[in-house]
């Protein structure tokens, strides 16, 4: 199958309670007895959508889908106090114990896919395959990268930055953009969002779209702004600490599939690749002409081409 399963909706919901005064929103989908399958939306603070569910045969699979502390539709909205990696993995421990989940698939894709690899090295024996997609590393090359690194391949969505008084040299841009941000309030936050917006959607080889309307703006704010709380802060996890849980993945025999589309340049190949040198080569695919779009046609196709590879064998145990 290369398309997305149709959109369905939630046969349940949940409100979770979580330290810090945070509410978590939980939607399940597909077959209420079916094979478990969490899946983490990426960002950080995204938030999660029916869509993601639509990889998974709702025939077949509960597929779990939490919105983030901050994000989606978790309480308090774009909250960062009591936010960081060490809550979000701790908050799908009490994700699984108040769904029944001993064990599940576990699938994400770039914030996504760094939560699934950090989790599954701390839980291997609880997780049953993991699916990644465009997975990010975290580290501050990343970081550097995405936050000015790519602007000579990106000229055109470069010129907004730089109209704001965004600073070449290296490693400059994000702490400018932190000190910025922290003095904005969402009434003259327009012209940031936007550059951001536009800046983000030439890395992922995605349409821009027009002018952002004044919720776009406001819910872009909310995100960005909690974006570079973890950014600012190294995501939160020491240096190589992605790439040292899948040397314990691998160690642990954690069934795992990566995919990744050639032509992103938020969660480029290149980093992906010092990934994928750990895996064996039949758990890889890469995706000509595909960028951070998981619901690009090729992206879907090669998504579900890996689900098959890693669901097949496994969901028959259960």
């Amino acid at each position: 199958m290369t398309t997305l399963f149709p959109p369905a909706e939630a046969f349940r919901t949940h409100w979770l309670p979580v330290d810090g005064g945070h509410r978590l929103f939980v939607a399940e989908y597909g077959r209420p007895d079916g094979v478990p399958v969490l899946v983490l939306h990426g960002g950080p603070g995204s938030g999660g959508s029916p869509r993601l569910a639509g990889l998974f045969d709702p025939a077949r699979f509960r597929v779990i889908v939490p919105d983030q502390r901050g994000a989606g539709r978790s309480e308090p909205m774009g909250a960062t106090a009591a936010n960081t990696t060490a809550h979000l993995l701790a908050d799908i421990d009490v994700i699984r114990a108040a769904l029944g989940l001993k064990r599940c698939f576990v699938a994400g894709g770039s914030w996504g896919a760094t939560l699934g690899i950090l989790y599954a090295a701390r839980r291997p024996a609880q997780v049953s395959g993991l699916l990644l997609r465009n997975p990010f590393l975290a580290r501050a090359a990343d970081l550097a990268w995405f936050f000015g690194g790519a602007r000579l391949r990106h000229p055109e969505a470069w010129r907004r930055w730089a109209a704001l008084g965004a600073p070449e040299a290296d490693g400059a841009m994000l702490p400018w953009l932190a000190e910025v941000f922290a003095k904005l309030d969402v009434r003259q936050a327009g012209p940031w969002v936007q550059a951001w917006q536009r800046w983000e959607c030439a890395l992922a080889g995605v349409p821009a779209g027009g002018t952002l309307g004044e919720a776009e703006v406001a819910a872009l704010f909310r995100r960005y702004r909690l974006q570079l709380h973890y950014f600012t802060q190294g995501c939160f996890v020491p240096p190589d600490a992605v790439l040292e849980a899948i040397d314990q993945l691998v160690a642990a025999q954690v069934p795992l599939q990566l995919v990744q589309g050639l032509a992103d340049d938020v969660c480029p190949a290149a980093a992906t690749r010092l990934l994928a040198a750990r895996l064996p080569a039949e758990a890889c695919r890469w995706v000509e002409g595909v960028g951070h779009d998981p619901f690009a046609p090729a992206m879907v196709a090669a998504s579900m081409a890996a689900w098959a590879e890693l669901s097949g064998e496994k969901a028959c145990r259960y």
